[in-house]
């Protein structure tokens, strides 16, 4: 014998269970359960794109900043800063600053721009290069074939000259940052561009004057 189920609203006995789910359907639709409805393939496929896409972009992001991050230890020592005064260039003595090369003081008007120079620019013009953000590198004429290397570390952001008055092969220099060092057999080698460029991505665009990349003038 099946047992009867009963409407509480309508107190009223119905014939079986099925009775009352039949009555509260007609009756009182409220208190139907809803049926879940299945997420559609289709979204359910775009929502999958859409975190695969997400993820490769936090990937490529993350290995972007580790592209640019340097890798290696900092050699180079904080230098006393002399200011940033304009002076004529016969005026201005080596004696006058706090390192050689030097990387900040009294220097020309007129900067050097970016790039890889086989000859010599006076240290005046790349003081103010460093006063605008660039990173100075130089090399002992005695490593001039050698140095030829350094061209695959031109950027915007450095300039890289001859320079005979330097103690050792090649100096690394930015406003207040000097690294300097000789060369190992006389060779540049895989550590030392590591080493150069980690400089770089150090304190590239630090000066006290940031100038944009792309828009750095002079001679």
């Amino acid at each position: 014998m099946m047992k009867k189920a009963r409407c509480e609203i309508c107190d009223k006995d119905l014939k079986d269970a099925e009775g009352l789910a039949m009555h509260n359907r007609a009756k009182h639709p409220e208190k139907v359960p809803k049926e879940k409805k299945p997420l559609p393939i289709k979204k359910i496929r775009n929502w999958v794109i859409f975190v695969i896409i997400l993820g490769l972009v936090v990937l490529g992001i993350y290995a972007l900043l580790q592209s640019e991050s340097p890798k290696g230890k900092d050699f180079s020592q904080k230098i006393p800063l002399l200011g940033a005064s304009h002076a004529q260039a016969d005026s201005i003595s080596l004696d006058e600053y706090s390192s050689n090369p030097p990387t900040s003081g009294p220097h020309h008007s007129t900067p050097a721009r970016p790039g890889f120079r086989e000859n010599t620019i006076d240290d005046d013009h790349l003081i103010h290069s460093m006063e605008h953000g660039l990173i100075w590198i130089s090399y002992h004429p005695r490593i001039s074939e050698e140095a030829k290397k350094l061209r695959d570390v031109v950027g915007q952001f450095t300039v890289i000259t001859q320079r005979e008055a330097n103690n050792e092969d090649i100096a690394l220099a930015a406003w207040g940052r000097l690294d300097t060092f000789n060369l190992e057999d006389g060779t540049i080698d895989a550590d030392d561009l590591q080493r150069i460029n980690d400089f770089v991505k150090r304190y590239a665009n630090k000066g006290p004057e940031s100038i944009p990349a792309g828009q750095h003038g002079g001679i």
